[in-house]
């Protein structure tokens, strides 16, 4: 297979720079329509906005977080009230 044939790296379809790709000869339009087209449809993975919040309000297996350690809020190691 030559250099030709081989498949573009996938990062350069990222669509956070896919346009600069583009705009830099990397990648053309349709090589990009292409790479869209071949990617597996995810649909089913999408949850409503419901599902969504209480997913993320109770994660499982989330540890819920420690309150502060004494002193914590003190700066550079002084004790509070001295002078």
């Amino acid at each position: 297979m030559t250099r030709d044939e081989e498949a573009p790296d996938p990062i350069l379809f990222d669509r956070r720079i896919v346009e600069r790709n583009i705009k830099r000869g990397l990648i053309t339009r349709k090589d990009y329509e292409k790479f869209l087209k071949s990617r597996p449809d995810a649909s089913e993975k999408i949850k409503s906005p419901d599902e969504a919040s209480e997913a993320s309000s109770n994660p499982e297996g989330a540890v819920p977080p420690s309150p502060a350690a004494p002193g914590a809020s003190e700066s550079r190691g002084e004790p509070s009230g001295s002078t």
